[in-house]
């Protein structure tokens, strides 16, 4: 789904946001063009290099890297300045490549913010820019630590942390019969594969910055939710596939555990057709709206931890965001179904947030 530019006029309603995330896409957009060279540089006979990010208006340029412009304007809110800034944007750019090439190689895809034409084929071009990456970030880590101590922590926190999340997701290539429940499936699973894969944006700071490290151990605990959040928007959009694959979902385990529309089987799930499992709210709309709810809650407290950081994003503003998050992850609909009731789950989310 494009991104609306009524989204973008939503975002810059309030001043201050609006300033602080226009601010830091600018700086994103010299960070990426500065990616851009040193890549060529590391390897000047590799021809074919895209950046098809860079050409794309302000609407679609905001889509496909929200995140990494918010996470330049919580360095900025943390006080860092803009040299580190720019820093931890390439290494933030360089691990979001590395882990998109992977994604492309599994998923036979050749998409991202960078590109590699080698005449055809897809693994062998994901696989040379993985390298390629690895290669500027082992450079950029190493400018960046103050020694060799912090630059060997540094690498092996961000390799321990891709190494944890790759070792979840591959269980995912085997069929899920047992059915977690909604707390063991946000504790284990998607812990990893939403959570900690924005909170990978943090992990070098954390260790080679130690002015700004009780600042971003914090920050990186609010994204920690809003990744949970975007994790269990993913699970409605893909419940059908999820459940034709027996892949964990925590619809799934919502309708199977807490049953909110009544008892119903895992093995029932399979009967139901195809186009009725694309739209779950028809089917089970309390356990829906149950999932929903505790998506923009956990999404909330995310924002609101940011605030407290010093973020200029206020609740008004978050709202706005996590409805731009539902609309681009297609579910729209299901955002008309928010009531504002954020009780409902705030003791899952409470008890929960030592294991997070």
């Amino acid at each position: 789904m494009n991104f609306l530019m009524s989204d973008l006029k939503l975002l810059l309603r309030n001043v201050d946001v609006a300033l602080a995330l226009t601010t830091s896409a600018r700086e994103h957009r010299r960070i990426e063009t500065d990616f851009r060279q040193r890549l060529r540089d590391i390897c000047p006979a590799v021809e074919g290099i895209e950046f098809p990010h860079l050409g794309l208006p302000a609407a679609q340029y905001w889509q496909r890297n929200f995140f990494s412009i918010l996470f330049l304007s919580i360095f900025d809110a943390l006080g860092m300045p803009a040299r580190k800034r720019r820093t931890y944007g390439l290494v933030l750019h360089a691990v979001r490549g590395i882990v998109t090439a992977a994604d492309n190689i599994l998923d036979n895809e050749c998409k991202g913010a960078v590109r590699l034409d080698l005449n055809g084929g897809v693994v062998l071009p994901n696989f040379v820019l993985t390298l390629l990456q690895q290669s500027m970030l082992d450079e950029i880590i190493a400018d960046a630590a103050p020694d060799e101590t912090a630059r060997r922590r540094a690498s092996a926190a961000l390799t321990g942390a891709l190494f944890e999340i790759a070792r979840e997701e591959s269980q995912e290539e085997e069929d899920i019969e047992t059915v977690l429940s909604p707390e063991e499936l946000l504790d284990n699973i998607h812990s990893f594969r939403g959570g900690r894969l924005l909170q990978l944006a943090f992990v070098v700071p954390e260790i080679t910055e130690p002015e700004f490290a009780g600042g971003i151990r914090r920050a990186r605990a609010a994204i920690h939710r809003i990744g949970l959040a975007l994790q269990v928007l993913d699970d409605l959009t893909d419940f059908g596939e999820d459940i034709t694959r027996r892949n964990h979902n925590i619809l799934r385990s919502w309708v199977v555990h807490r049953a909110p529309d009544g008892p119903t089987t895992d093995q029932s799930l399979l009967d139901i057709a195809e186009d009725d499992l694309a739209a779950p709210e028809t089917i089970f709309p309390r356990a829906t709206r149950d999932v929903l709810s505790l998506a923009i809650e956990m999404a909330l407290e995310g924002f609101g931890r940011l605030h407290d950081l010093g973020h200029v994003i206020d609740r008004a503003a978050a709202l706005d965001l996590i409805g731009m998050m539902f609309r681009l992850s297609g579910l729209p609909h299901l955002w008309k179904l928010y009531d504002g009731n954020i009780e409902v789950h705030a003791s899952l989310i409470e008890q929960r947030n030592e294991a997070w």
